[in-house]
């Protein structure tokens, strides 16, 4: 095709900074796939998405400022003693005495307080009252302060002092001199805080949790957490996230004390007690306002995303709580608490592995079976029970040969010291039979050797546990799949197949609900043995019996969604799975339409399976190399293009996406609609590089935990005490990573682009204080990076962390992607015609 390159500019942003959007049109399409469609009605319509973030940003500016203000504990803690007898008790809480004092405190006429609202010509905030009159806490320190350094979230009805209470504890363990809480009964007007839109709660309040960088949940009784039933305690929660903002539990002393003893003793209790969520149950004190919200929630980010997010949360913070109490017991380590320690280490390894955490996983658990087997030797249960651990942990990360040695290992001693026909044995059997089965290429022999482990598994669970055990039923689940997996498949294979999952399916709905963990490996399973079937018998059009295997798979993923979250690798196959239909059918459609064989399958259903099938990493500029080199073959780049569509990250029209899910924090960013207190005096430092690029931080709590040689933060920490990121101002897809820049503007303007890059962060580390002469520029090659949006990590290798050394391995040197670059023009490859 002939392209014609133009360049239009559109105006983004709150202070009206102008993003380049360098776009390319297509003359002639030929035969288009989606991504040259997109191309080409990406044109047509531009102007409308740029008018259409003009408008939004606009919108936005005409709502009030929310504001940041603090209150210390002090203060809040001398006013509830002053004013307790002016309420009762059951009306001594936060919105008790809003209503009763706080607001009657705030209206004045002439400068005097006056008794009501009508009357007065004055309604203020309690901290503008405040600012106003000097108010000091009972410490002499100013009550108030302009910068709040955390928000606070709580249930308007908690008590008062329980309240008070839960902040205390928390302060008490932060040493800081004086704290300043963001508590909204202080700081907003709540003279007026009832008639603001939903737009002002999903855009001012959400960018001042963010600006203030640290959220503490006030939660009790932890057994049933009332917050997580509050509509507006999940919007604050969201709004963190979203924002990235650190993020806390505060509780009483007493409450938190119970807390760590279940944390160590009844870790189960624990993690259902703060997985109950379900946002479309929670309710707010104004049906007004309850509705209000719902409504947002269903027009933007929808009540299954938004259960996962708050879900996901609240694990993160469970595994941070877990983390420190494990760090406490070890630095006071003694024969008493040896044990608990040892069950809490266990349980760490477990949360984080179900968390899709394999690296910090595998560590807890390598330790802890070091020190097992140290004091009790290779043989005792509690080694045995964690070299099991250890090994599924190393399958789920796909390390096979050491997860095969681990699990022939754990076998061989099970079978010594417990007998072959030992539930726990059995466990070994079924667990080497599973890893096996993920043989790729699977040989006869090793389906044989599988197939005999998986039979010896069955029978033994049905003879030692039941044959309607969740643990014989799981093990019968896989042999199912497995068996349609079968290297020489079979319509007997099939039967034998379709037999077992129907048993394994039936039984785990009727002693579990549907949406367990177990129930839903079972339908994802029979649903795959389905679609192999389909394959085999060549089936695969719409309206057969595909259909049957993609309705139960969506199914899956819906529920897979709301239980373990969108990013959990348990989702995600679900995810690709749905994918690959998607691709069978479009081949086996093609192959009908152009009379070939239907059984040409693509191999691979999605980019994230091509690429984990090439490549490891992409460090070196020969790995950067050959990766650009697969994607101007162009069915590659399409692969990329429907992955990040059937994601939602781009649109059809091919612009990176901007909504609430998913949610592309860059992408809000270049658009104005989300701004980082930290960066806006930053971004003066590019100078007249900024109407290209814009600067952004880490999230505040990956900032924060840079030194961190936690395990559950190296990689997820930012690489240095100095990180930021460097972002092209544009939307366009192939703006989305490096390996895709240049497929649509060409290989010159990418190269082009790539040096500006350079010369914009070398100047902006030039003129940013504090950061040394030691610079480093890193790009992260898609999918080793989770944030589609193309950005340049700028790095103060003076001062790098623990994290450093773990992501620079998996990145690309700048200067190694321009001098690919170089060569690709050089060779005219990706180049376009005058």
């Amino acid at each position: 095709s002939a392209f014609e390159r133009n360049e239009l500019n559109v105006t983004a942003g709150q202070e009206g900074a102008v993003a380049r959007m360098v776009l390319v049109e297509a003359k002639e399409l030929g035969s288009r796939s989606s991504r040259s469609t997109a191309f080409h009605r990406s044109m047509t319509v531009f102007a409308g998405v740029r008018q259409k973030v003009s408008d939004d940003v606009a919108g936005v500016h005409e709502l009030p400022i929310c504001p940041l203000h603090g209150v210390t504990l002090s203060f809040m803690q001398e006013f509830g003693v002053q004013n307790k007898t002016k309420v009762s008790a059951k009306e001594y809480s936060i919105g008790g005495l809003c209503t009763t004092v706080i607001k009657p405190l705030t209206m004045f006429k002439k400068g005097k307080l006056c008794s009501t609202s009508e009357e007065a010509d004055s309604l203020l905030s309690y901290a503008e009252v405040g600012f106003r009159d000097s108010l000091r806490d009972i410490k002499k320190q100013p009550a108030f302060a302009r910068l709040a350094m955390h928000f606070v979230s709580h249930a308007w009805r908690y008590e008062y002092s329980t309240f008070l209470g839960a902040l205390a504890n928390w302060d008490s363990h932060k040493g800081a001199d004086v704290t300043y809480y963001w508590v909204d009964a202080f700081v907003v007007n709540q003279h007026i805080a009832d008639s603001y839109p939903m737009e002002w709660w999903s855009t001012r309040f959400a960018q001042a949790v963010g600006d203030v960088g640290s959220t503490i949940l006030v939660s009790l009784p932890w057994e049933d957490p009332i917050p997580l039933k509050r509509v507006w305690v999940i919007w604050e929660i969201f709004s963190a996230f979203q924002m990235g903002a650190r993020f806390d539990i505060a509780m009483p002393k007493d409450t938190m004390d119970d807390f760590r003893g279940a944390l160590i003793n009844s870790f189960t209790t624990v993690q259902t007690a703060l997985s109950g969520v379900d946002v479309a149950l929670s309710s707010a004190y104004h049906k007004s306002h309850q509705e209000m919200v719902h409504d947002e929630i269903r027009r933007t980010i929808g009540f299954t995303k938004l259960n996962e997010m708050v879900q996901l949360r609240m694990n993160q913070w469970l595994i941070g709580a877990a983390t420190k109490e494990l760090q406490i017991m070890k630095q006071n380590a003694n024969e008493k608490n040896k044990k608990e320690q040892i069950g809490l280490q266990d349980n760490l390894g477990r949360m984080l592995r179900e968390s899709g955490n394999f690296e910090g996983a595998e560590f807890y658990f390598k330790d802890l079976l070091e020190e097992i087997e140290r004091m009790y030797g290779k043989d005792h249960a509690l080694a045995l029970s964690c070299l099991n651990q250890l090994a599924v942990t190393l399958q789920k990360a796909n390390h096979v040969e050491e997860a095969l040695q681990c699990h022939r290992d754990c076998l061989q001693r099970r079978r010594r010291v417990l007998g072959e026909n030992h539930e726990e044995t059995l466990q070994s059997v079924s667990n080497l039979a599973v890893l096996l089965s993920l043989h790729r290429p699977m040989s006869i022999e090793i389906f044989e050797e599988a197939r005999s482990l998986y039979s010896l598994a069955v029978k033994g669970r049905e003879l030692t546990i039941g044959e309607k055990d969740p643990r014989t039923l799981y093990t019968l689940s896989n042999f199912a799949r497995f068996l349609s997996e079968a290297p020489e498949p079979s319509a007997e294979l099939f039967n034998e197949s379709d037999q077992l999952h129907q048993r394994a399916v039936q039984s785990l709905k009727d002693l579990l609900q549907q949406g367990h963990p177990l129930t839903l490996s079972s339908l994802h399973n029979q649903a795959c043995s389905w679609l192999d079937r389909c394959v085999f018998q060549k089936t695969c059009s719409a309206g057969g019996p595909i259909d049957e295997s993609i309705s139960q798979l969506r199914l899956v993923h819906k529920l897979r969604v709301e239980k373990l979250g969108k990013e959990h690798p348990d989702t995600q196959q679900t995810e690709r799975k749905l994918q690959e239909i998607a691709r069978i059918q479009k081949q086996f459609a093609n192959s009908d339409a152009n009379g070939a064989d239907q059984g040409r399958l693509e191999s691979f259903p999605s980019f994230q399976d091509f690429f984990q099938a090439h490549f490891e990493v992409v460090h070196t500029a020969e790995e950067f190399q050959q990766v650009r080199k697969y994607m101007h073959e162009g069915i590659v780049a399409d692969l990329v293009f429907d992955d990040l569509l059937a994601s939602g990250f781009i649109d059809e029209d091919g612009f990176m996406t901007t909504g609430m899910q998913p949610y592309i924090f860059l992408a809000h960013i270049i658009t104005g609609e989300l701004s980082q207190r930290k960066c806006e005096p930053e971004q003066d430092y590019l100078g007249t590089y900024g109407d290209t690029f814009v600067v952004a931080h880490n999230k505040p709590e990956s900032d924060e935990m840079w030194h961190s040689s936690d395990p559950s933060w190296i990689g997820k920490a930012s690489m240095s005490q100095r990180h930021r990121f460097l972002v092209f101002k544009n939307l366009r897809w192939e703006y989305f990573n490096v390996i895709s820049l240049g497929l649509e503007c060409g290989s010159q303007q990418a190269l082009e682009a790539l040096k500006e890059m350079k010369d914009a962060a070398t100047h902006w580390v030039s003129q940013a204080p504090g950061w040394s002469k030691d610079a480093g520029f890193y790009l992260a090659a898609w999918p080793l990076t989770t944030v589609p949006c193309l950005h340049l990590h700028m790095v103060d290798l003076s001062c790098t962390g623990p994290s450093f050394s773990r992501l620079s391995k998996k990145m690309l040197l700048l200067d190694d992607a321009i001098r690919v670059l170089e060569a690709e023009v050089a060779e005219g490859i990706g180049v376009l015609p005058a």
